[in-house]
């Protein structure tokens, strides 16, 4: 802890910049070791910071009609009335809400890029069988088959009622 004199300044001010630009090399270098076993050097040079996290964490913002574009329907029409409900209620919420329905159904709170590998199953909407009062049963979600599946809800109120309660409170994988 030495007392810097006017005349030294300078200096000082340019070993501070030095020490604080080079204190993350070491890290950074590992980082950059690593990301280079899966792309190549030379392409990481081309990509901005962003396109890199959008291609390794997925879209910052989740865009309910990209979600859309890559939906499957099983035992359930596409045109259903409840399938209608469910993408209302989609569109209606906010993006914290619909981070929590991506971590409902798939344990995940970004969606890859358009035309990413990682679409190939999409995500699957199932028609759930409940009964004569599915307007009393919750969705449920199967998060390794990016899957959601759906009582036939008898409005919009409903479905939006139960489809964030689901997504608000049901948030343990319920893993035991």
């Amino acid at each position: 802890s030495t007392a810097v004199t006017f005349d030294q300044a300078p200096r000082f001010a340019r070993l501070m910049r030095e020490l604080r630009l080079g204190e993350w090399r070491r890290q950074l270098e590992h980082l950059r070791t690593g990301l280079a076993t899966v792309v190549a050097p030379e392409c990481l040079a081309l990509w901005t910071w962003r396109y890199l996290e959008e291609r390794v964490c997925g879209i910052a913002v989740i865009d309910v009609a990209l979600l859309r574009k890559y939906a499957r329907y099983d035992g359930i029409s596409e045109n259903a009335l409840e399938v209608g409900f469910l993408w209302a209620t989609l569109e209606s919420m906010s993006q914290p809400d619909l981070r929590l329905f991506l971590h409902f159904v798939w344990g995940r709170s970004r969606l890859p890029p358009d035309g990413s590998p990682k679409w190939a199953e999409g995500f699957k909407v199932v028609r759930q069988t409940c009964g004569d009062q599915p307007d009393k049963w919750l969705p449920s979600a199967h998060t390794c088959f990016f899957q959601l599946d759906l009582p036939a809800y008898s409005s919009l109120a409903i479905c939006q009622e139960r489809v964030l309660f689901a997504i608000r409170n049901c948030v343990s994988l319920g893993i035991a």
